[in-house]
């Protein structure tokens, strides 16, 4: 079971999944994701605090959206990762496709200048 909000915060609009992104759940993460890609313009940042495992699935989703992402430029950032989801993330070598910061407040600092233009 996947539980996905948002909360405004500092103009910004933060996805927030809470629970796991696997087999189950990928595909009503992704399309969560295209929808907030497809309507929207500014950066695309995910508050992961509520996610605590990650599998393939999950992964491929988050592959998915970069690549949607891509063409426009617009930033893509994901923050507050429990260990073994950042593990994932740096095994799978998606660290060097999508920025990945501490906290809220690192991801606003880098999504800032995108979501002012």
């Amino acid at each position: 079971m996947i539980d996905i909000t948002e909360r405004s915060e500092e103009g910004l609009v933060v996805i927030e999944p809470k629970g796991k992104i696997d087999t189950l759940t990928a595909k009503a993460f992704e399309a969560h994701l295209k929808r907030h890609i497809d309507e929207g313009t500014g950066p695309v940042v995910i508050d992961m605090s509520g996610v605590d495992y990650v599998s393939s699935f999950g992964l491929r989703s988050l592959l998915v959206a970069a690549k949607q992402l891509a063409p426009s430029g617009r930033k893509y950032i994901l923050f507050a990762l429990q260990p073994p989801v950042h593990d994932v993330l740096r095994i799978s070598g998606f660290l060097k496709i999508i920025a990945v910061v501490g906290s809220a407040a690192d991801a606003i600092a880098l999504a800032a200048p995108q979501a002012q233009a």
